[in-house]
């Protein structure tokens, strides 16, 4: 994306979040610090290389704070090679941080820091991506894999991520949680009279089948 197409997006859209896909392969970190490597051969073999184009030479946190992207309403996705520094910047501004950790095993983009996420105070949110690179859009099993990278997570948190931080961070105040004035889009999942943590239960991969969408009525 050329830095006037997103400085174009950020002047049109004045409410709303504004998504993208950020440090999820070294690729990417190696085209923004010396405008090399595998984005710049396939700008080139495409016709689309813009010449006038200097290397930022920095992070891609910076890079998108230069152009106005990194903000409250900034939903970040993927964030595989993002430093602590990186991290505490976008806690700092209230961004959500959308990690995928199936995509980015199936993709060979790397193993998202779990741990590194939740320490650094960043909203982190759950996502699939996309059948692209997932084998099904099933958020409870990109819990399952998420508590397998890191266990020692609470589950508590681990749940908010795919529930409320989501909804937080597209902006459906009323959504998300389930509490009294919020909109009762609700699910049942069933579980086993023998499960005694029912908050660990879900994060350790919960089948299709054992899942039923409840009427908002």
């Amino acid at each position: 994306v050329s830095p006037a197409l997103f400085q174009a997006i950020c002047n049109t859209v004045d409410t709303g979040p504004l998504a993208v896909h950020l440090a999820e392969s070294r690729e990417e970190l190696a085209f923004l610090r010396s405008g090399s490597g595998p984005w710049r051969e396939l700008l080139e073999a495409r016709g689309r290389w813009d010449s006038r184009w200097v290397p930022f030479a920095a992070g891609p946190v910076a890079y998108l704070e230069r152009l106005g992207w990194i903000t409250a309403r900034s939903v970040l996705v993927h964030g595989v090679y993002l430093t602590d520094i990186e991290l505490r910047r976008l806690a700092a501004v209230g961004a959500t941080l959308v990690t995928c950790p199936r995509s980015n095993r199936w993709t060979g983009a790397g193993t998202p820091p779990i741990s590194r996420f939740y320490a650094s105070g960043v909203r982190v949110a759950i996502g699939t991506d996309s059948l692209a690179s997932a084998p099904d859009l099933s958020v409870f099993a990109e819990l399952a894999e998420i508590r397998r990278l890191d266990p020692s997570q609470p589950p508590a948190a681990l749940l908010r991520s795919a529930t409320r931080a989501g909804a937080e961070a597209l902006g459906w105040s009323s959504r998300g949680t389930i509490a009294q004035g919020m909109d009762a889009s609700l699910i049942a999942v069933r579980c086993p009279t023998t499960v005694r943590d029912v908050e660990e239960y879900l994060v350790n991969g919960i089948a299709s089948a054992d899942v039923r969408w409840l009427s908002e009525s």
